[in-house]
């Protein structure tokens, strides 16, 4: 049997923290201190392509993405795909409900996490893909796509826009959940009305003492 440990990069200590969101338990490989990776940052790397460890911190809005896709049963016998997984949080609420997941993003580590923690929940290693939104291939798609907290700089909003409609098949959807940043005030709208239908649903999740309240997109491709 895998043990899922072992697809965690080396050069990263970890930790393992719980979740119970929609009466489902997961549990979830993080960075033991994503603060020591932030400081750690090249000033020129970040200057260039934005290289800055976000996916290693677990945001709200895939918590809450995730504790949808749960308590919804969203998923089940689909092909889905995540966009800026991150630790994978979302993906895994999809395959739990029975989607067959692949998960993609611009860091490589950030895949390993995401790969790991399927295994984790579902006891088979999670499938990957290194992905730049500015450059995305021809032959990815899926039936329902997953996207977190990826809408927070202006630079990267297009591109993602643009990928994520190149990915949705028809008659698929895409699940956005995004905390109201000012940023991503009107940015799923820009996408061409004569393709997608939508509906904004309000997630709210209790963290750390606090309330979090996190808009969910659903755009559905005609």
């Amino acid at each position: 049997m895998i043990d899922p440990a072992d697809a965690l990069p080396r050069h990263h200590p970890f930790r393992l923290r719980h979740l119970a969101l929609a009466g489902r338990s997961l549990s979830l490989y993080q960075v033991a201190d994503p603060n020591a990776l932030a400081d750690a940052v090249d000033p020129a790397s970040f200057a260039q392509d934005e290289r800055f460890p976000y996916w290693a911190e677990l945001w709200p809005s895939a918590i809450a993405l995730a504790a949808f896709l749960l308590r919804t049963g969203t998923g089940a016998g689909e092909d889905a795909l995540e966009l800026g997984c991150g630790l994978g949080l979302a993906g895994v609420a999809a395959a739990l409900n029975g989607a067959r997941v692949l998960f993609t993003d611009f860091e490589p580590d950030a895949l390993a996490f995401a790969c790991a923690n399927h295994a984790l929940n579902l006891g088979t290693l999670g499938q990957g893909r290194e992905l730049d939104w500015r450059a995305p291939p021809g032959d990815l798609s899926a039936s329902l796509v997953l996207a977190s907290d990826v809408l927070y700089e202006r630079r990267f909003l297009d591109p993602f826009l643009r990928t994520l409609e190149a990915v949705v098949r028809p008659g698929g959807r895409a699940l956005v959940a995004e905390p109201g940043r000012a940023i991503a005030a009107g940015t799923v709208e820009t996408l061409d009305a004569s393709r997608f239908d939508r509906d904004l649903h309000l997630e709210e999740i209790d963290l750390e003492e606090r309330t979090h309240s996190v808009w969910i997109h659903e755009l559905r491709r005609r």
